[in-house]
């Protein structure tokens, strides 16, 4: 493993163990990129899912229609909307994992949130979307 993706997994690590609920806040930050990249019915259903944790048993249901218009190849995804689809992903594998349905997502799925919306704000530098990530994150990793 490099350096900097070691470093980039101890921030996401750390960031979402600061988090004191880390489904909403995962939720929080696929809602800011969905203020650039859209709401689609998918997009939708995953920020619901965040903000009702009497839902969050549905998880796996959410995460497989994702999945599913994610492998569509009738209408491929950009890079884009492919990061912006794995990041809602990781939404529902946190939601699921704290429902404690069973059989759970890897434990650390809300360890990628961070870097994967680092991912996705570099793939959409010069747009407001790099700004609130980063508020909706708590901030980017330090350059060292």
């Amino acid at each position: 493993m490099s350096a900097s993706v070691s470093r980039s997994s101890a921030w996401g690590r750390s960031l979402c163990e600061r988090q004191p609920d880390p489904v909403e806040w995962a939720g929080r930050v696929v809602g800011a990129a969905a203020l650039t990249m859209g709401r689609p019915p998918e997009i939708e259903a995953v920020l619901a899912l965040a903000e009702q944790p009497d839902q969050w048993p549905q998880a796996r249901l959410v995460f497989d229609r994702l999945r599913r218009r994610s492998l569509e190849e009738d209408k491929p995804l950009t890079s884009e909307e492919e990061l912006f689809f794995r990041l809602a992903e990781l939404v529902a594998k946190l939601a699921h994992n704290s429902s404690g349905q069973r059989p759970p997502f890897d434990h650390d799925s809300g360890w990628r949130v961070g870097p994967l919306a680092y991912r996705l704000a570099v793939e959409m530098a010069g747009s407001s979307l790099c700004d609130r990530l980063a508020v909706a994150l708590g901030g980017w990793p330090d350059e060292e």
